[in-house]
Parts: structure tokens; sequence; C-alpha cells
């Protein structure tokens, strides 16, 4: 993960169509390294979000429209990070948002 300089909701809607995996750093969050995860799935039309709380470690994923997303990131946009793996590439993520999107 390295750290984004952000500096419109636009680029925040380009970095998620284009497969990239956002992560909003915080200490509050128990998985991913601190980390809660955001990607766009192209095909179900929805954004994923993806976190676990030291409270609750059951990995919880949220959806939301690609524009509330984007709200949501630009509201944390100053601890905004981008991961080095494209969704693509992780398996693992795409697998967590299908079997959620599925089950609801």
């Amino acid at each position: 993960m390295r750290k984004i300089e952000i500096q419109n909701k636009a680029q925040i809607k380009q970095f998620l169509y284009t497969g990239n995996v956002l992560g909003i750093k915080d200490d509050q969050y128990r998985s991913f390294g601190g980390f809660q995860l955001w990607w766009y799935d192209k095909h179900l039309d929805i954004c994923d979000c993806c976190e676990s709380y030291w409270s609750d470690v059951r990995k919880r994923v949220h959806h939301y429209s690609l524009n509330r997303a984007t709200r949501i990131l630009w509201h944390n946009r100053h601890c905004l990070f981008l991961r080095n793996k494209h969704l693509p590439e992780d398996k693992k993520l795409t697998a967590i948002g299908h079997f959620e999107a599925v089950g609801q």
C-alpha cells in the first residue's frame, strides 16, 4: 500500500473503475494491515468495502453505488492508500465480493 494524493472525486472513480483497490488507513481496522479496502466490481456495478474491527474479527463486506463510495472515499482522502495489487490479480478479494453479493 502506498499513500496517494487525491485531487478530485473523478480521480477516485477512475482509480476504482480501472481495477485498483483503495484503502482507508485507521487504527480501528484489524484486517489487511489496518486498512478498510474498497474496490469496484464492474460485473455487478457495485463498490465493495471490506473491513474488520478489533472488537469484531469477522470480515464484513458492504456494497455501495460507485457515487456513494466516491463520496465516502473523498471524505477520507487524507488517509487514502493505493494497494499494489490490482483487483484482477487478487482472487481472494474478488471471491469475497462475489460470495457476499450472491448471499444477499
